[in-house]
């Protein structure tokens, strides 16, 4: 998250306003598809807040050169993403090397249904990024709330489909309303920050362990199996893994409906509906 003051665009270290700040300023005030053509009026990539102002205050008003220009890598889909899938994958912002931003959308592409990803693209688009490492965990979904008017993926670099999945179904939760958080239009409500950390950890276990439920039903056998599989008493992790891997979608992968109903139908039978899950601690794959 950036701070913005006096609605200028921020600066970054090197005197310069950020990346992603601009991508999230094109899905918040303008649309990814901008990508689509380019204006005949392009700034370069790299200038300060004062050179960035008009675009800042209309995104739409002209093209940033490799932020909303149709070469721009950030919308880039394969070649073999075609039809629904790819003009829905084309609003998704991937912040990536080429290689793994391709890779990223082939898991996704893969996992969902064009009707899903349609619905992962609507509103202020999602914006996906990748670190080369992450503290703690491989992957965190931030979700539109207050001050954070953009939804947002952060991947460890090489990060699994499992885990690449799992951030992007907690994303999909939250646009169909079938999140365990209080939302109103996929934003965080605020009464959440006002609950005992009782009633916020029981809402954080649910939806970790559902999400983890449907990406099992999503995806099929991962080499490396979610770490909250490791926070359940008494179970060998990768048994426990590949235990619900049967129960749930019978080890194969599912979209859609089907991916929901046998995520929902099959979770109270499943090990992951036991795990002790904590806000406070984010398991490593």
């Amino acid at each position: 998250m950036f701070r913005i003051r006096d609605g200028k665009a921020p600066t970054g270290h090197d005197g310069f306003v950020p990346l992603r700040a601009m991508v999230e300023r094109l899905h918040e005030r303008g649309s990814p598809g901008d990508a689509a053509t380019t204006d005949r009026r392009v700034l370069p990539r790299r200038l300060g807040p004062d050179q960035m102002a008009g675009w800042w205050r209309n995104p739409s008003s002209c093209d940033v050169e490799g932020i909303d220009t149709e070469d721009s890598p950030i919308y880039s889909v394969p070649l073999s993403i075609s039809g629904r899938k790819r003009r829905a994958l084309s609003r998704i912002a991937v912040i990536a090397e080429k290689e793994e931003s391709d890779r990223i959308r082939k898991v996704l592409a893969d996992s969902f249904t064009a009707d899903e990803l349609e619905r992962m693209a609507e509103g202020p688009s999602l914006i996906v990024e990748t670190e080369p490492r992450l503290r703690g965990c491989t992957g965190y979904y931030v979700r539109r709330q207050d001050g954070i008017p953009v939804p947002r993926i952060v991947l460890e670099e090489g990060t699994t489909p499992d885990g690449i999945v799992h951030e992007a179904v907690h994303h999909l939760r939250a646009m169909d309303g079938r999140t365990a958080f209080p939302t109103k239009g996929a934003v965080l409500d605020g009464r959440y920050g006002r609950m005992d950390k009782a009633s916020r950890d029981e809402i954080f276990r649910r939806e970790e362990s559902e999400t983890v439920a449907e990406t099992v039903a999503r995806t099929w056998p991962d080499p490396v199996e979610s770490g909250y599989y490791s926070s359940i008493p008494g179970a060998d992790p990768r048994a426990a893994y590949l235990r619900d891997q049967e129960i749930i979608s019978g080890s194969r992968a599912l979209k859609g409906r089907a991916a929901v109903r046998a995520a929902q139908e099959n979770y109270a039978r499943s090990s992951i509906s036991r795990a002790i899950i904590s806000a406070n601690r984010r398991p490593r794959r």
